[in-house]
């Protein structure tokens, strides 16, 4: 079996586990549960419309993704660093006091 061979099993497997888990919802259930949580989480509800009508309305265009993938790389990148930079001090500073109380 090739590797597109076992990719493209494995597709349909998948693909196949979807439509099953899919074929198992109750539409009036699904509807109760999403109106249960818009019930108790209303800013959240709200937000996520907001966000839903904004991206089917076309408002997240290739120009506007790329900014956002930047600004999400951006936080992602800074927060790295300062973590890498924080592990760096506290070793240093381990090793310092491991050579500071050696006799």
């Amino acid at each position: 079996m090739t590797a597109r061979e076992v990719e493209a099993e494995r597709e349909s497997d998948a693909r196949e586990r979807v439509n099953d888990a899919l074929s198992r919802l109750d539409a009036a259930e699904v509807t109760r549960a999403v109106s249960a949580f818009a019930r108790d989480n209303p800013h959240v509800a709200l937000a996520a419309a907001a966000g839903l009508g904004f991206l089917l309305g076309g408002g997240l265009t290739p120009r506007m993704l790329s900014r956002v993938g930047l600004l999400a790389t951006r936080g992602y990148v800074r927060g790295a660093f300062a973590q890498a930079v924080e592990l760096f001090f506290d070793e240093q500073t381990r090793t310092q006091s491991h050579l500071g109380s050696s006799p």
